[in-house]
């Protein structure tokens, strides 16, 4: 039912002028995977919150691209004043954007099931995300229990069930970590040696035997690894002596077997990927208004997405809104792009 909604609003996108033929030849194209949270997860409880979960691209169209299948996850609150059709994703001044003021002052089901999800079944072969993204967060290691374990208390069972299907998709020794690095700048304003050398980030603590790759340039390569060596954990991917994000991706998919990315690296860094054509969804929890934001700034910086932006008159430029799901008042959307088809290649 997903798919033949999804096909059907594409030819009447077309037929209104909003998307091009090729737009619409190349996502039905692309096609889609359906999860059902019952007979393909396993997940009895888990469905009573998400029947199903869809990814805007089928297993067949991924094997074929030669760059991972990238995605994002966000989290989103309606900003200024309900029904506003604006939405922030940071509060400027807050620790980590105050993302749970975001929600109303505590973490939500829906988000944490969503975002769970996006690790597990998006995020499991790899998660890209830049050098000051990991440092603001270096005590976290990525996995998909930062977000479940909000879920513990009151929905065991939920978590429970998303522990079980961890273990069926996460294979850390199949897993990477990608770290962005583009210039010797961001090495010293992120203090990354700094903290290593202190044993304080958790994505390169060697007891925590997690695959990172450096996604570089040669000077950089140079540079930081007389400090960071490579090891049977940390590895260098050069892009030569310009950073060539689409040429790091080539190899990644190439030499690394990579097909499935999940993009954890910020606004800046989606959408950089995503106006160069090489971003394909973003997957976001749309949150309803709190007043208590009202108290922080809220800027142009903060805003994720605003009614009407889509081509489809979703939130998010440039977008088509994939499918929604409502979970108690919060809705868990998935957005897509068209890709750039010289980039990609399939």
């Amino acid at each position: 039912m997903v798919k033949g909604n999804y096909f059907d609003r594409l030819e009447s996108l077309f037929d209104n002028g909003l998307i091009d033929q090729n737009a619409v030849t190349q996502l039905r194209k692309r096609s889609l995977k359906v999860y059902d949270t019952v007979d393909d997860l396993q997940c009895p409880y888990l469905s009573k919150v998400i029947p199903y979960v869809v990814i805007g691209a089928s297993e067949e169209f991924v094997s074929k691209l030669t760059v991972p299948y990238q995605a994002t996850s966000f989290i989103a609150a309606e900003a200024f004043s309900s029904h506003s059709g604006i939405y922030a994703f940071k509060l400027l001044g807050l620790k980590g954007g105050g993302v749970t003021l975001l929600t109303g002052g505590s973490r939500k089901l829906g988000d944490n099931v969503f975002a769970s999800l996006h690790r597990m079944l998006v995020g499991n072969n790899a998660i890209i995300v830049t050098v000051n993204n990991m440092m603001e967060n270096h005590a976290q290691i990525w996995s998909w229990d930062f977000f479940g374990n909000h879920l513990r208390p009151k929905y065991p069972k939920i978590y429970d069930e998303l522990l079980n299907l961890s273990k069926r998709f996460v294979n850390l020794d199949k897993f990477y970590f990608v770290v962005s690095i583009r210039s010797l700048e961001s090495i010293a304003k992120s203090r990354i040696v700094e903290l290593y050398e202190k044993n304080e980030i958790a994505m390169l603590n060697p007891k925590n035997k997690l695959r990172v790759i450096i996604l570089t340039t040669d000077a950089v390569y140079e540079h930081l690894s007389k400090m960071i060596k490579e090891s049977e954990f940390i590895t260098y991917l050069q892009t030569g002596e310009k950073f060539d994000m689409h040429k790091g991706l080539q190899i990644l998919r190439k030499d690394y077997g990579i097909k499935y990315l999940l993009n954890d690296g910020g606004r800046k860094m989606s959408e950089s990927m995503r106006d160069e054509g090489l971003l394909a969804e973003e997957r976001v929890t749309l949150e309803p208004f709190n007043a208590a934001t009202l108290k922080y700034k809220i800027d142009e910086n903060c805003i994720l997405g605003k009614k009407g932006w889509g081509v489809d008159g979703s939130e998010l430029k440039g977008s088509l809104l994939l499918d929604s799901i409502r979970i108690g008042d919060e809705k868990a959307n998935v957005y897509v792009y068209p890709l750039n088809e010289s980039k990609i290649k399939y």
